[in-house]
């Protein structure tokens, strides 16, 4: 029964193309295999002992080291890992540094300026249809 509701499930996903009979879902597929493996964390224990990573890992992406915290493969670096994913992704992007903006009244003109001009063309806009 099982094999029959996956197929149904992956049929309203992705249709019934001879291209899509191999399609899943990611996430789904990575965690039916870890918790067959057991290394899928069970984030109510996690969420006791360590709510900063159980929210991390419920509110954050889906990332390999999550499946590194428990079982088989354990990596001791997996929490760090998970906890300082967001700014090693952004460090790369970060290749100069720029001065501070400046409060200079004529740039806080400019910009209200701008946007009153947005929302008289998206009014005039409205009023021709």
């Amino acid at each position: 029964m099982d094999i029959v509701e996956r197929n149904e499930k992956r049929i309203d996903l992705f249709g019934k193309s001879q291209s899509q009979i191999l399609q899943t879902n990611y996430i789904d597929y990575l965690d039916e295999l870890a918790l067959e493996i057991g290394v899928k964390p069970d984030l109510i224990s996690l969420f006791f002992k360590d709510p900063k990573l159980a929210v991390k890992l419920y509110f954050g992406p889906c990332n390999s080291y999550q499946y590194r915290l428990v079982g088989p493969g354990q990596w001791e670096g997996a929490r760090n890992a998970i906890l300082t994913q967001k700014q090693r992704i952004l460090k790369p992007l970060k290749t100069r540094s720029l001065k501070p903006s400046s409060n200079n009244p004529a740039s806080f003109l400019l910009k209200i300026l701008g946007l009153l001009a947005i929302v008289l063309a998206f009014f005039f806009q409205l009023q021709w249809f």
